[in-house]
């Protein structure tokens, strides 16, 4: 039996033997109660609405992933910008989805434990660490241990990367074409990928990276 039939049975029993005051006590005593209920009731209603909405609202456009990737290519887009400047050489959208498509955005196990954004191989100052990684021999792809760079920072996997790409991949100056940088970096050997090229230009254009090189050539 709830509370309030028994008050109204005690009010029925009190009223038979006309104690009035009695009866006032009861009668406020009841719109107390009754008030905590629906404040009570109203309270839950909205605590469960604000649930709802919270359950309900739409994802905004900056969800983890899409932060973590527009985090990650500002990253690299200062430094990137700066050394195309110095020798007008590697454009910063190549170097940006480089590190995009070698790093996964900054969350592979290489980026973590070396700093290493490139997937660069062999040693820095003698420092290296072993990884195994996917690679395309004879047209098959395999999975190979191998050694790869360990840095002290990003800025030092930045410039190390400049210099390695100027060196040995992109040599010519003054190239205003990402998808010729990036046919170069893939003729030229910088990965055994054969769609590595296609791979870069798809994150150029996703990101809309060609943006940094006008930046770079512009400003």
């Amino acid at each position: 039996m709830s509370v309030l039939n028994e008050l109204k049975m005690v009010i029925k029993s009190v009223m038979r033997k006309k104690t009035w005051p009695v009866i006032l006590i009861l009668l406020i005593t009841i719109c107390v109660i009754g008030s905590g209920f629906v404040v009570r009731n109203y309270l839950g209603l909205q605590l469960g609405n604000s649930i709802n909405a919270v359950k309900s609202k739409p994802s905004a456009s900056g969800t983890p992933s899409v932060r973590q990737e527009n985090t990650f290519i500002n990253e690299m887009a200062t430094p990137a910008i700066k050394l195309y400047r110095r020798n007008r050489q590697v454009l910063p959208s190549v170097v940006i989805a480089q590190a995009c498509l070698e790093s996964n955005f900054g969350t592979s196990q290489l980026y973590r434990d070396a700093n290493n954004i490139f997937g660069v191989k062999g040693t820095y100052y003698g420092q290296s660490v072993s990884f195994s990684t996917r690679e395309v021999e004879g047209g098959r792809s395999v999975m190979v241990m191998a050694q790869f760079r360990k840095y002290p920072n990003v800025n030092a996997a930045m410039i190390d990367h400049n210099r390695l790409v100027t060196n040995k991949f992109i040599t010519k100056k003054n190239i205003m074409s990402y998808r010729q940088s990036a046919s170069m970096l893939q003729e030229n050997g910088y990965a055994t990928d054969p769609g590595y090229a296609k791979k870069l230009e798809r994150i150029i254009v996703k990101y809309h990276l060609s943006s940094f090189d006008l930046k770079a050539i512009n400003d």
